[in-house]
């Protein structure tokens, strides 16, 4: 039997798949270029591929023999850009956590949580331990000492259970079994419930809100002076 396809004849009409270049090529012309489109974009992906190419450890260290590992593990850090991190909700780790970028926590935290950056746990979040970042917002439970270099927001869902602080601003929505103190305003909005003394320069609290404590409020000299004397 003769299986060349006859002139106009698609050769997808014998039997069988093509299995030539020649004949996709053919098919690709009657069928709108489909299989010649997806060829070209796979022999322009092949291409550059080519092109590049990771260097090697002797190609980064070059002739100097003092680099070591940990030296081109530093190099490869500062060029790579920060990812963000995320802790789905249903993870559990167990132990500390360490983020040099931007954080999402929904899961749980059996220990403390460093990050160099912006924090957010979520609704679901759960941590054991102490917790410190540049900024945070709590919406989830936080039963360490929470301490922020710029500012912390607890939501309405958010509840911290220890001694909170941060460097320029707190804003409670949620609840606080603790101290808080910040250098900048302190706010408890008409949600927030509190129990514990205050220590901020700044204190605005909402009509509707629950304070239980203690606060004391200082000007920025006034503190200098009294670490000094102290």
């Amino acid at each position: 039997m003769n299986d060349t396809p006859q002139p106009g004849q698609n050769p997808l009409d014998k039997a069988g798949a093509p299995d030539t270049y020649e004949e996709l090529a053919e098919a690709s012309k009657d069928r709108g270029g489909l299989f010649g489109r997806v060829n070209q974009a796979f022999q322009d992906a092949l291409t550059s591929s080519r092109g590049t190419r990771e260097r090697s450890p002797a190609d980064e260290a070059g002739d100097d023999p003092r680099v070591t590992a940990d030296d081109l593990a530093i190099r490869r850090a500062k060029s790579v850009k920060p990812q963000r991190m995320i802790v789905p909700e249903g993870v559990i780790i167990d132990g500390s956590m360490t983020s040099g970028s931007e954080t999402e926590i929904s899961g749980r935290i059996e220990g403390d949580v460093t990050v160099e950056g912006r924090l957010y746990l979520g609704a679901s979040a759960l941590v054991s331990g102490n917790v410190r970042a540049t900024s945070c917002r709590v919406d989830g439970l936080v039963e360490g000492r929470m301490e922020c270099t710029e500012d912390l927001e607890l939501g309405t869902s958010g509840r911290l259970n220890a001694d909170t602080m941060a460097g320029k601003r707190i804003t409670l929505a949620g609840q606080v079994f603790g101290n808080v103190s910040t250098g900048g305003i302190l706010r408890v909005v008409s949600s927030g419930k509190l129990t514990g003394d205050i220590r901020a320069r700044r204190l605005i609290i909402e009509e509707g809100a629950m304070f239980n404590g203690g606060c004391t409020m200082r000007a920025p000299a006034q503190r200098r002076e009294a670490q000094k004397q102290g």
